[in-house]
């Protein structure tokens, strides 16, 4: 031990030592914490509600906070679809692969890495966009069958209003924030005049949604 103050390594949590011009040491500490030490957790990273999908959970940590995800959801915000995912704390995948983090071998990378080889013994790169829905290859590692299967992709990708709009989506109120074409009109909550889809094309209609062709029967405001 020198006899200076910083040699104990008294900051915590990533603060940054250094000596004071009057004598003792003074903490940098990172946003979200404080104190003498750094000690202190001053941010609620969860207040600003960064977690992207309704169902997750958002957990506090110090100048930092984690997701809780629903299941087929990934990413630091649970903001990726992925059927093939399990519930759990979501990951930044993309700062993950990039190699700045040291956690690039983490479970979930090399789960990644096995799904993105398991596409390619399926061949799903050859049957990417064919209008046909592939299941096998409806996942986030093989690319969502390049967007044939309705479900393997994020309806609301290009919404961005402020609200939540899949919280308030059919919900019998109009949003009219969430009233746009990029965010599904609202579930045509603000559409009061629709009757319902004709019966005879109904199930039909359903069963068939977003598979490449166009349905007659089914291509009006109703169906």
């Amino acid at each position: 031990f020198s006899g200076y103050d910083c040699d104990s390594d008294p900051c915590q949590n990533g603060g940054f030592c250094k000596i004071s011009d009057g004598g003792g040491y003074v903490c940098n500490c990172p946003s979200g914490t404080s104190g003498t030490n750094c000690e202190l957790d001053v941010l609620n990273e969860c207040d600003s509600n960064p977690c992207q999908h309704p169902d997750a959970m958002c957990q506090d940590k110090l100048g930092d906070y984690v997701c809780f995800c629903p299941a087929k959801h990934v990413g630091k915000n649970c903001e990726m679809y992925d059927h093939n995912a399990p519930a759990g704390i979501g990951q930044d995948i993309s700062t993950a692969l990039s190699g700045s983090r040291p956690d690039i071998k983490s479970f979930y990378a090399e789960v990644l890495e096995r799904e993105k080889q398991s596409c390619l013994k399926k061949k799903c790169p050859m049957k990417r966009g064919n209008r046909i829905c592939d299941e096998e290859c409806n996942s986030y590692a093989c690319d969502f069958d390049g967007n044939d299967c309705s479900l393997g992709i994020n309806p609301w990708a290009n919404c961005t209003a402020p609200t939540k709009c899949w919280a308030v989506f059919m919900d019998g109120v109009c949003n009219e924030e969430c009233n746009t074409a990029e965010c599904l009109f609202d579930g045509r909550d603000c559409q009061k005049s629709l009757q319902p889809c004709n019966p005879i094309y109904d199930a039909y209609c359903q069963q068939h949604y977003a598979n490449g062709y166009c349905d007659y029967g089914c291509n009006n405001a109703e169906c």
